[in-house]
């Protein structure tokens, strides 16, 4: 038999273990709710994973790179490919690409294509998910700040006027807890009334927000709060403050977005409309030009 069916159908049937695996696991899992944390694709990434967190203490530079994949993890919520963890993740740049390439090889083998064109599929694949999974973590991690950035001004008010009627500031974030929807603002302050129960200080627990959340706001907001717990100030006030001073931030930061607009508005004027315009303008006087 010919050596390139053998490795074809070599690679075909690899392909399809892999992904009757993946089928079969994801079923299973989906069934049993206790196991569903043992998901499909982690279950693909945890042999690797585990290579990746022992090469760590060896590798400077492969600490770092897992250090601010695990800062993302967290600003993500930890919800990103079924909640793996940056080792998981640091893996999925090199499992995701090799099983791209041991499904569209063999495809491209069966159905007789090119091989130039199977190369290129196979190249253009591999990169593509060899780039994704640190861009889609980073994807998921700015929208759920962005998220939490525009909800937290409401749950602020709401805080403020519990506050107002007698209550003390974590009787305030029980009752945002109880009048919001799911999102990252509801999450952050059920993980507050969380350490706050197993014995933490609610001061460091607001503190612990600003860190998982790492924006200016969530900083400027929890550790004014917090310094306000620890001294003793009005902590309605700040509550009031904390919440203008977001709304006036995603003022400045909108009016930045408008005026950047007319900049990224120039490309496509000059490369799409003005080409139109001359051609209908001097279309006319070319081919009369040329007809004398």
């Amino acid at each position: 038999m010919n050596i390139d069916i053998i490795i074809a159908l070599s690679c075909a049937a690899v392909s399809a273990a892999v992904f009757a695996f993946v089928f079969v696991k994801g079923a299973f899992g989906a069934a049993g709710g206790a196991r569903k944390a043992d998901s499909s694709v982690r279950s693909l990434l945890a042999p690797v994973a585990v290579f990746v967190a022992r090469r760590r203490q060896l590798d400077a530079e492969l600490n770092r790179t897992l250090e601010r994949l695990e800062k993302l993890v967290v600003q993500s919520g930890g919800k990103f490919l079924e909640g793996a963890t940056a080792a998981e993740i640091f893996a999925a740049r090199f499992v995701f690409p090799l099983l791209a390439l041991a499904v569209i090889i063999p495809m491209g083998v069966m159905l007789k294509l090119s091989g130039g064109l199977v190369l290129i599929a196979a190249a253009f694949f591999a990169v593509m998910l060899y780039v994704y999974p640190e861009s889609g973590l980073k994807s998921a991690a700015e929208e759920r700040v962005r998220k939490f950035t525009h909800d937290l001004p409401g749950s602020l008010d709401v805080m403020r006027l519990v506050a107002q009627s007698g209550g003390d500031l974590l009787s305030a974030i029980r009752s945002v807890i109880e009048v919001t929807q799911q999102g990252p603002v509801r999450d952050e302050l059920v993980r507050v009334v969380a350490e706050v129960t197993i014995g933490t200080s609610l001061a460091t627990a607001l503190n612990n927000v600003a860190a998982r959340v790492g924006t200016n706001e969530a900083n400027a907001v929890f550790s004014t709060l917090a310094q306000s717990l620890e001294m003793g100030t009005s902590v309605t006030e700040n509550l009031q403050g904390a919440a203008q001073l977001i709304r006036h931030a995603a003022r400045i930061k909108a009016q930045t977005q408008a005026q950047k607009a007319v900049v990224n508005m120039s490309f496509p004027l000059l490369l799409l409309i003005l080409p139109g315009i001359f051609i209908v303008l001097f279309a006319p006087l070319i081919i009369q030009f040329i007809n004398r």
